[in-house]
């Protein structure tokens, strides 16, 4: 068993990037270990992105917290998953912390569908690394691009790997990580 696409995208923009914004919770409180006010906007954007085929996910990962810290990649996705079960259901899995890499792979090959994985930019080379027969990909995602998802599909001998621009906000841009 084994899904049939996995989308890996970073956590919307958060303090210090690509501004000098400061981090706040969804209430508005100041948090840095949340989005700043962009980061908000594209996760609210993010929702509708996602809510469709054929980039709606039967199920969504994000990186968890640990000790309150990290929030980003579930700040991201939580709009999009509050919109997807309001019309259905949607499994929301974030209980493997940002280093737990192969433990993740393993939970994400156990799915069926389609799966989006949101994560730390740094480690998303890494864990599709960890895939079977892993597709060739960047190996350094810039710290400065918040607006790109990359889509593996499984293809006889492994994966096919594209990078799909989300041209949600002002400054998105068309040009995939090379």
């Amino acid at each position: 068993m084994a899904p049939k696409r996995i989308m890996f995208i970073r956590h919307a923009e958060k303090p210090g990037e690509p501004t000098d914004d400061k981090g706040v919770a969804f209430d508005g409180t100041p948090d840095d270990a949340c989005l700043t006010v962009l980061g908000w906007q594209r996760a609210g954007a993010l929702a509708k992105f996602f809510s469709a085929p054929p980039l709606r996910p039967n199920v969504v990962f994000a990186a968890g917290e640990h000790s309150g810290k990290r929030k980003r990649p579930t700040d991201t996705v939580t709009p999009l998953v509050d919109l997807l079960n309001a019309s259905g259901s949607v499994g929301f899995i974030k209980n493997h912390l940002k280093d737990d890499l192969q433990p993740l792979i393993d939970d994400v090959m156990s799915r069926t569908g389609t799966v989006l994985v949101a994560w730390e930019h740094k480690r998303i080379p890494d864990l599709i690394g960890l895939l079977p027969d892993p597709p060739h990909v960047p190996r350094h995602w810039p710290d400065n691009r918040f607006d790109l998802v990359w889509i593996l599909d499984h293809a006889a001998g492994g994966w096919t790997f594209s990078q799909l621009p989300q041209l949600l906000l002002a400054g998105d841009r068309t040009t995939p990580i090379s």
